[in-house]
């Protein structure tokens, strides 16, 4: 531990004959010397030991001497592992008062990282979040130090007169989504700023705690009865080529109300599966806690068709999504229009892909008898009243196994078969439906085989064939719309 103490050394003497007080640190075997901006006379110290006798600069010394010692102390044990030349920094340094930052401009460039690694999805939302702070402050540069609870207030207070946008009630979702994407980057910029084991503070002010809270405007879970249709609904078949995000939408929603909410962008990067469970970090807060925001999840009977359904062939991952779509914002768009296709059929006016994770909690709060402490730590929360604590209690999955497992059992979930209709046989079906209802299906076979007994002998059967194939499509010409003709002609 470093030690500090004021001296006067007699060799140190001016022209002016006074003393410059220094102060003494000492490191382990190591010592430095300190200049301070206070210089005494012979009047002021004894004689023969040169000790400071006069109270005013003891005062003085002392007061420093503290400041030295509360940014060491603010290390903790940190500062036993430190050399003298790193405490000298640490005790001298005044960066803090100096520092500043463009909020802005910081915003801008997380906006162009998120751009560049493919997450268009995040980088749009700071990218709204950031020009509407831009246009309520009227100006480009905006200091983190400006950032305070006053400021936030008047910006929501702001948003909240501004004209809504379409199918929005006034501010509604805004008053509470910008804000709290200001508060991800102010966060940041104390992660990256911010020393706090050596004591140093760029950025003090806290500004987000005192915030009142915005009431959510719409409900986001799904009943019991809605999560039952939904698992209870059809597969369709589409008729022109890629995937279809009506059955996809439908089979990822259920994969991750049986998986405890698990977010897209986790469904899409994970991969570990191990003994029945997967084990993942929570990509929305793994850079924000010490334990990573990891969490494992077994692999329930009741989705298990529907995790062998969508299992990475190449082992890579644990589902195969990123074989299918580049990115993951392009996988989320094509979950989230799937469902608003699901949230007709139900009844649900804007349907997203969060409902998933919001319906298992409140299912298992308000239905499966599952205390909030567990459905806290099953969607993967972080209480901060017990950070401590949680720091001395070994994780253990088996409350989470259980909290899902009683959700499951109240649901009492059917998925059934997770096989989709083939779009072969539904066009061979559909194309004699509609031949026999136009009662020209007898009319071409029989003209055909007609044709066929004047024909020369000489035709082998793969003629045959092809004049067969030839009849089909005059067939279709006739029967079929141009949409239909476009449709069968793919396949064809």
């Amino acid at each position: 531990m470093a030690t500090f103490k004021a001296e006067v050394y007699a060799h140190q003497k001016k022209k002016d004959g006074t003393y410059n007080i220094k102060i003494r640190v000492t490191q382990g075997k190591d010592k430095r010397y300190l200049a301070t901006p206070y210089f005494i006379t012979k009047d002021d110290i004894t004689k023969k030991t040169f000790k400071i006798k006069n109270q005013y600069y003891i005062d003085k010394t002392d007061e420093l001497i503290k400041q030295y010692r509360k940014k060491c102390d603010n290390c903790g044990s940190l500062i036993k592992s430190m050399t003298i030349d790193q405490v000298i920094r640490l005790i001298t340094s005044n960066e803090e008062k100096s520092f500043d930052l463009d909020i802005v401009a910081y915003g801008r460039e997380l906006i162009k990282r998120l751009k560049e690694s493919g997450h268009k999805g995040n980088a749009l939302t700071y990218e709204n979040a950031v020009n509407n702070l831009v246009k309520f402050a009227e100006r480009e540069v905006i200091s983190v130090h400006e950032i305070t609870s006053q400021f936030v207030k008047d910006w929501i207070e702001w948003i909240k007169v501004q004209p809504p946008r379409a199918n929005r009630k006034k501010g509604e979702r805004a008053q509470s989504l910008y804000p709290s994407n200001l508060r991800a980057l102010h966060n940041m910029a104390k992660d990256e700023f911010n020393n706090e084991d050596l004591g140093i503070i760029r950025i003090p002010l806290s500004p987000f705690k005192k915030l009142p809270k915005v009431p959510v405007s719409r409900k986001r879970a799904l009943d019991l009865k809605q999560l039952r249709n939904l698992a209870n609904l059809e597969y369709t078949v589409i008729l022109q080529p890629g995937n279809n995000r009506f059955n996809l939408a439908k089979d990822v929603f259920l994969l991750s109300f049986g998986l405890i909410g698990m977010n897209a962008v986790d469904l899409y990067y994970c991969d570990c599966f191990k003994d029945g469970r997967i084990t993942y970090e929570r990509t929305k807060t793994k850079n924000r806690r010490s334990d990573k925001a990891e969490i494992s999840i077994k692999v329930e009977k009741e989705i298990q068709p529907l995790f062998d359904k969508y299992r990475d062939p190449k082992g890579v991952r644990v589902f195969g999504f990123y074989h299918w779509y580049s990115s993951v914002d392009a996988f989320s768009a094509a979950l989230n229009k799937g469902l608003k296709k699901i949230g007709d059929l139900l009844g649900v006016d804007d349907l997203e892909f969060y409902a998933a994770r919001h319906t298992w909690a409140t299912i298992a709060t308000n239905d499966a008898g599952v205390d909030k402490f567990t459905v806290h730590s099953a969607l993967n929360h972080v209480d901060e009243e017990m950070k401590a604590t949680d720091m001395y209690i070994k994780k253990s999955w088996t409350p989470i196994d259980k909290a899902n497992r009683k959700v499951l059992n109240f649901v009492k979930l059917s998925i059934g078969s997770v096989e989709e209709p083939k779009k072969d046989k539904f066009l061979l079906d559909h194309l004699l439906d509609h031949l026999l209802k136009q009662n020209l299906l007898c009319l071409y076979v029989n003209e055909f085989y007609f044709n066929y007994s004047t024909i020369n002998q000489t035709f082998t059967l793969f003629s045959v064939c092809v004049l067969n194939q030839f009849c089909l499509t005059i067939c279709l010409t006739i029967c079929l719309s141009k949409t239909e003709m476009r449709v069968i002609g793919y396949y064809i």
